[in-house]
């Protein structure tokens, strides 16, 4: 007589799998990944900067000039930066620069980057102002030509 079932049917294992640590795992992450990607803070100064034919990259740069488009700056022109910091006036970014070039063993590369609106006027300034201070090697942002299709 057989009350319980064949002793075959009682001892099947019965494999199941559970998903509930994966799943709080991967919701981990993703948590992760939601809240450090909006600390990501773009740092760049945003301009247009004009297209040169044979623009190439500059392999070492150690100081940036930024000068942008608009109301504000030294002049009422536009701002200009050096690296992210805001010159308020001419003086300032002379200090400054004055202080780069003291603070290192051999004058920096300077790269000059100005919005393709700024007037050149404003490009030589700084241009004259770096190298008033002891600067001598320049760089001038600029992207290569785009192809025209046609």
């Amino acid at each position: 007589m057989n009350f319980r079932g064949s002793l075959t049917e009682r001892r099947k294992i019965k494999a199941n799998l559970d998903l509930t640590p994966l799943i709080d795992v991967v919701f981990q992450l993703v948590l992760f990944f939601m809240l450090s990607s909006t600390f990501v803070v773009q740092t760049s100064i945003q301009i247009e900067v004009p297209q040169a034919e044979g623009a190439t990259a500059l392999e070492q740069k150690n100081l940036t000039v930024t000068v942008t488009y608009g109301e504000g700056g030294p002049d009422g022109l536009g701002k200009i930066y050096v690296n992210e910091d805001e010159m308020a006036t001419w003086d300032e970014l002379t200090r400054r620069l004055t202080e780069e070039v003291q603070a290192r063993k051999e004058p920096p590369l300077l790269l000059i980057r100005t919005d393709g609106r700024v007037p050149m006027s404003q490009a030589v300034r700084v241009w004259g102002i770096a190298t008033s201070v002891g600067i001598e090697r320049f760089g001038v942002a600029a992207q290569p030509v785009e192809e025209e299709k046609g």
